[in-house]
């Protein structure tokens, strides 16, 4: 449901155009996390130099470098090696519209809608890198969960909460998640929780505050059980294969993003 208060941005365009705009931004934007989620952990620059082709390192023309087209028409192939790129970088280039567009449906044409997109954009970006490497760099945590709260705290146009409300959801995510995570190693003598997860629950809440969180972890723990016993019984993988838990905790966190009202109507009947 689209908030009458919201602050609506150019709204004088027709609506066919703010579409066609939200899904070309969004694969732009994947295209650029696609460049994130490989050099951010690796401690290179996301500016420069530009796009490369695997294994020669040569520059790849602009015309070559559209997202999805190019991956389509050169059928996920570089031309002049003849190198096969990874799937992920379509799955990249299609997921992240495909979520703009959900925002721009639910949140209209606004500047809550861009928030949202944002901190949508950061969680897959964290997403991948986790899948990638098992680890989530502290730029994709400490880093935007600190200008999350300095958004709340100057009452940035669109922000979704307020400084009280985000802090508190900080709070609830950090707090409740670290000591899920010590109680684990004392119990076990195992570190359950990585330290990452923790801190990327600290984001999380202060984006969508302490109800958001409990959505999170209740989503976020039903799809790792699901997966993980679905390794267990096709893959045969043992109770303790390490499965990455930033995938889950964004979806859960983009659950509470598209379906605020349900989580209202959840915790309040």
């Amino acid at each position: 449901m689209r908030d009458p208060d919201e602050v609506q941005i150019l709204m004088t365009t027709p609506e066919w155009f703010q579409i066609i705009s939200t899904i070309l931004i969004g694969t732009c934007i994947g295209s650029f996390l696609n460049v994130v989620i490989v050099r951010l952990p690796r401690g290179r620059s996301i500016v420069s130099p530009g796009s490369r082709t695997f294994p020669w390192r040569s520059s790849i023309p602009a015309y070559q470098n559209i997202p999805v087209l190019s991956y389509l028409l050169n059928f996920g192939r570089d031309r002049k090696s003849g190198w096969f790129y990874s799937i992920r970088y379509l799955v990249i280039e299609i997921l992240t519209p495909t979520i703009f567009l959900a925002l721009y449906f639910t949140h209209g044409w606004s500047m809550t809608a861009l928030v949202y997109a944002l901190v949508c954009s950061c969680l897959i970006a964290a997403s991948f890198i986790d899948l990638d490497l098992r680890i989530i760099p502290d730029s994709l945590t400490i880093g935007v969960w600190f200008v999350a709260i300095l958004a709340a705290a100057f009452e940035a146009k669109g922000y979704p909460l307020d400084f009280q409300s985000a802090v508190f959801g900080s709070i609830i995510g950090y707090g409740s998640f670290w000591l899920l995570s010590r109680s684990y190693y004392w119990i076990t003598g195992e570190d359950g929780l990585g330290g990452a997860d923790v801190k990327l629950m600290g984001f999380i809440g202060a984006v969508v505050g302490w109800k958001g969180v409990i959505v999170t972890v209740l989503v976020a723990s039903l799809s790792g059980a699901l997966v993980g016993l679905f390794l267990m019984m096709v893959y045969r993988k043992g109770r303790r294969f390490p499965i990455p838990f930033g995938p889950f905790l964004a979806a859960g966190a983009m659950v509470s993003i598209f379906r605020i009202d349900v989580i209202d109507w959840l915790l309040l009947s």
